[in-house]
């Protein structure tokens, strides 16, 4: 194969930086012809779709200095994307580099939504959203096209806050709490890989964290976890039947969120692709091939995965806990069968969990009732 170690992933986000600062006022559509991008720039401070909020967040400039004095990783295992193609270790890189590399890839804070019959006109069904849904049942959707762009949204909804993270290299979407011990944390994208899985670093204390399982890497908050909230990743064509009156992630004004520069990285990864940031011990596991999508639920010291292919509905069992299991072969959904809830879950491919939870197993299934 011609691509070797970080090559290839490092040139699609060398051309991801490129298209986030771009500053062109169209955005092209499904058709291939240019809109005035999205909706929802009114003003209003409402929080339905298309309507901006006011929303205050900790300036990125404001961030502390990187301590790197409390760590629970070596720092030389995080390394900074110059996007040139190459690559530059914590454990060497300069306060001004870090600086210089933070947000190249841009987070989104307190975003616009669309509403479903708007986001159909340029989403297609089979493109994959991450979904929130909250206690009372509305629910907000994060299609990928456009969180390849940002990877980090910032927001906060029936007051509830919220980070959705996603990183490309992993095909990873979890939604997380921004409360942690009581404080809100807000975040941005230091450019930086742990295990080829995005390193996020909080605006409030500095602590760099790991997106998949949330963890506190280097700083004061290191050996902390992110708490993750009850979330789904599906086919478009589904979750819009199924919500109908939900809010869509818009495209902002100026942003080429169509093209997907990681459509082959699974691929890749199966036929052998191994990149040099990730232990040699997860790509050597033989459960599943790395590039698997798989759905992830962690109940107390337990983990269990599940394939998303082939589309299936299953019982299964995590911590002791039943659960039905909603597979549609691009992600799913987790339901605990006691309060009939959807559960907190990870969507990634399989390396990235193995690499973020050792002990996982793959769960066992037994065909959910039907009727």
């Amino acid at each position: 194969m011609a691509i070797t170690q970080l090559a290839a992933p490092l040139m699609a986000m060398s051309l991801l930086a490129v298209a986030c600062s771009s500053d062109s006022s169209t955005t092209p559509t499904t058709d291939g012809s240019d809109t005035a991008g999205a909706a929802g720039h009114d003003g209003d401070s409402s929080a339905g779709a298309g309507a901006t909020r006011p929303l205050e967040f900790t300036d990125p400039a404001d961030i502390p200095p990187l301590d790197l004095t409390t760590a629970v990783v070596e720092l030389s295992s995080i390394a900074f994307d110059t996007f040139d193609g190459g690559s530059i270790p914590l454990d060497v890189a300069d306060q001004d580099t870090i600086d210089g590399l933070l947000d190249q890839i841009p987070p989104i804070d307190a975003p616009d939504y669309d509403t479903v019959d708007a986001a159909n006109a340029w989403i297609p069904d089979n493109d994959v959203v991450v979904s929130y849904i909250d206690d009372d049942g509305e629910a907000w959707a994060y299609p990928v096209r456009i969180l390849n762009f940002h990877e980090i949204v910032n927001d906060e909804l029936a007051g509830q806050p919220l980070l959705i993270s996603y990183c490309p290299l992993c095909g990873s979407g979890v939604v997380y709490d921004r409360l942690v011990d009581g404080q809100e944390l807000s975040f941005s994208n230091t450019s930086a890989l742990h295990e080829f899985d995005l390193v996020m670093v909080d605006r409030e204390t500095g602590t760099y964290w790991w997106q998949v399982p949330g963890r506190g890497l280097v700083g004061p908050l290191a050996g902390a976890e992110l708490t993750p909230l009850a979330s789904s990743t599906e086919r478009w064509g589904d979750w819009s039947v199924a919500h109908p009156d939900g809010s869509v992630l818009a495209r902002e004004p100026g942003e080429e969120s169509l093209r997907d520069p990681f459509s082959t990285l699974a691929e890749n990864l199966d036929s052998g692709f191994a990149p040099g940031q990730i232990d040699p011990e997860v790509l050597a596991d033989g459960r599943l091939t790395p590039g698997a999508t798989v759905v992830a639920a962690t109940i107390g010291d337990e983990t269990r995965a599940w394939p998303v292919t082939p589309a299936r509905t299953v019982t299964s069992e995590v911590g002791g806990q039943s659960v039905t299991v909603t597979l549609d072969g691009t992600g799913g959904t987790v339901v605990d069968n006691e309060t009939g809830r959807p559960l907190p879950n990870r969507s990634s491919f399989w390396f990235a969990i193995v690499a973020s939870f050792p002990a996982v197993e793959l769960g066992q299934e037994t065909p959910a009732p039907t009727g």
